[in-house]
This record gives C-alpha cells, sequence and structure tokens, in this order.
C-alpha cells in the first residue's frame, strides 16, 4: 500500500481571514445595495460577477487542500482497515468455531432423546408383553399393575440432561438459510414475492420469516447457528 501524507496541507491564516474579511464586506454591500434604476440594475450585475469572481478565487484555493485532506482521510481509513482485518478475520474464526461447537452440543442433544424415546418404547413393549402373559397364566392384578407402569412410561416425558454451552456477553440466534437443489424446479413466485430469476436473497428472507418452514421446490432450507459476543 502506497504511504499517503496523513498531514493535509494547511490553511494560511492570514489568507484565511482575508477571504472571510473580504466575503463579509461584500455581504454589507448586498444588504445596502438597492436597484431603483436601468443604471442600478446594470451595476447589481457587475457586483454579482465580483461574487461570482471572490467566490472562485476561494473555491480554488480550498479545493487542493480539500483533496489533500481527502487523501489523508483516505490514508488514514486504509490503515485502519489493514490492522482491524486480521482482527475481523479472527473474530469471524472464533465464531465459527463457537456455533460449530453448538451445532455439536445440540445434535448429541438430538441423539440423546432419540435414545432415551427408543429405550422408553421398548421398556413399555416389554412390560406390555409381561402384562400380557400375566393375564394369560390369571394374575389378572398383578397385570393391571404392570399395565399401568407401561403407561406411566409412555405417558411421561423424556428428561434429557445436556450441557449447553453458556458464557457472558455471548447470544446465538438461529438463522434459516437457502440453497439451490434444482434451479429449474424453482417457481416464479412463493407467498407473493418473485423469486424469480433466483433470487438466494429473497429466498433467505421468506426462510427467515417462516422459521424455515417455507417449503419451495428445487430449493432446501437449512439452519444455522449466528454468534454474537459484546466486548
Amino acid at each position: 500500500m502506497q504511504e499517503v501524507n496523513a498531514m493535509p496541507v494547511q490553511a494560511e491564516p492570514t489568507i484565511e481571514n482575508e477571504q472571510k474579511s473580504s466575503a463579509m464586506k461584500i455581504l454589507e454591500q448586498a444588504r445596502y445595495l438597492n436597484i431603483t434604476s436601468a443604471a442600478d440594475y446594470e451595476a447589481a450585475a457587475e457586483f454579482t460577477k465580483q461574487v461570482k469572481a471572490l467566490s472562485k478565487r476561494i473555491k480554488d484555493y480550498w479545493e487542493p487542500l480539500k483533496k489533500s485532506a481527502r487523501a489523508s482521510w483516505q490514508s488514514l481509513v486504509d490503515r485502519e482497515k489493514e490492522l482491524l482485518k486480521p482482527l475481523e478475520q479472527a473474530e469471524n474464526e472464533v465464531k465459527k468455531k463457537m456455533a460449530a461447537y453448538q451445532r455439536k452440543v445440540q445434535e448429541e442433544e438430538r441423539a440423546a432423546r432419540e435414545l432415551a424415546e427408543k429405550l422408553k418404547r421398548e421398556e413399555a413393549e416389554r412390560l406390555l408383553a409381561e402384562a400380557a402373559k400375566a393375564a394369560e397364566e390369571g394374575r389378572e392384578m398383578e397385570a393391571e399393575i404392570i399395565l399401568t407402569q407401561a403407561e406411566i412410561i409412555e405417558t411421561s416425558q423424556t428428561a434429557v440432561q445436556v450441557q449447553a454451552p453458556k458464557a457472558t456477553g455471548v447470544s446465538t440466534r438461529t438463522l434459516y438459510r437457502a440453497r439451490i437443489i434444482d434451479e429449474s424446479k424453482v417457481p416464479v413466485e412463493v407467498a407473493g414475492v418473485v423469486i424469480r430469476p433466483v433470487d438466494l436473497s429473497a429466498i433467505n428472507k421468506l426462510a427467515q420469516a417462516s422459521k424455515g418452514k417455507v417449503q419451495i421446490p428445487g430449493i432446501e432450507i437449512y439452519e444455522e447457528q449466528s454468534v454474537a459476543v459484546r466486548a
């Protein structure tokens, strides 16, 4: 990156004061100027030309100063951007890893819940079979007790304890995104929103608004975790 002088060219105080004084004098003259004749009208036109001439001289004087200031400002912006770039990359990398860990925990919780549901069904089926056997053997009271146990297990809520990741200043939200699976199947319009030619930005908004429930031919909706960290 080419180094640019970060200090803009400064205006000469004497010149600036002279310009200000001249401008104020012209303003005062303009306030007292009266046009009551053709000669006054012509004089006013000449006066206006003098105003425009002074305006041009002032603009011409300040233009290189403004250009220098813009160059200096851009130099500072570029240097700041260069310093911030690795930090932004680092933040994005860590947030991706945090989101990936959250997905891993969620998958573990889902798998644990599915296993618990499977074990619950198996236990209920075992008890039902045991109750049926007890009934066949004439042990009616025991069969009723076992059936009650099976019913309790079937209707009970599955409890799964998985420690969700938590950290001070960290918040997460689920984003719903779309990816094209078969562009030829994507319709022209969905829910009053025109998405042809295929507009992923519009489809992403539909996905987010419906919390992933919208169904669009040729489009797959998926979830991703967004992590925000307050300093």
